[in-house]
């Protein structure tokens, strides 16, 4: 860890002009990672999904199922699949005041080190998907309940990573049971939590741009 935080450290000397550093305190847009993290995550299981633009728990628009697998079916990952035209996760996502989107670099190395980390812990995930017992009345408590326990002794780059891959297991599962609304309602949850609890250490620690050497160092 110590020498994933040297290489991040250096690498933010190097990228930001005295100029620059404004814009790098406030940061990337959370909530269009969160919600470019999500169209990955459903993509794997052949969902097509559009999040509404509005921030609310509305329903977001989401196709049949296309293909079948599991996020080990798609090792070997170079690019993110597009979002549909006209979607909240495309690139037109509107941002949040004086926040930049992310590079396509970040989003990539998040979504890497999340088909990482499912691959490793795949029983427990399994597992976990199993006792969810979803419900639109119960998902925000299980959402709350599980974050909460992930960071109860702190905060790390692993453990958000894990956090990301929680809520994407929430997000597939919604869909599986029919629930598809709560895929809207799951990244605001994610997106607030994000801003509310792990923006800060997100940037005392490096940024987002962080995730990178976090896949190549921490994950290999």
């Amino acid at each position: 860890m110590y020498l994933t935080a040297c290489v991040c450290t250096l690498h933010w000397r190097e990228k930001h002009s005295t100029s620059a550093r404004a814009w790098s305190q406030r940061g990337y847009d959370n909530r269009e990672i969160v919600l470019k993290y999500i169209h990955y995550k459903l993509s794997q299981r052949g969902y097509d999904w559009a999040a509404n633009e509005n921030r609310g728990p509305v329903s977001p628009n989401l196709s049949p199922p296309t293909v079948t697998g599991t996020s080990s079916d798609h090792a070997g990952l170079m690019s993110l699949p597009p979002e549909p035209p006209g979607s909240a996760a495309a690139s037109n996502v509107p941002l949040g005041d004086g926040l930049r989107p992310a590079p396509q670099a970040v989003l990539l190395a998040l979504c890497q080190a999340g088909d990482e980390f499912s691959r490793r812990y795949h029983r427990d995930f399994a597992q976990m998907s199993g006792q969810l017992h979803l419900t639109p009345f119960t998902a925000r408590g299980r959402f709350v309940a599980v974050v909460e326990e992930l960071f109860r002794d702190g905060v790390n780059w692993g453990r958000i990573v894990a956090f990301f891959e929680f809520g994407g297991v929430m997000c597939v599962e919604s869909v599986n049971r029919e629930m598809s609304p709560l895929v809207d309602s799951i990244a605001v949850w994610m997106t607030e939590y994000l801003n509310r609890h792990l923006h800060n250490w997100i940037q005392d620690n490096g940024g987002w741009v962080c995730v990178q050497y976090f896949f190549l160092f921490k994950l290999q």
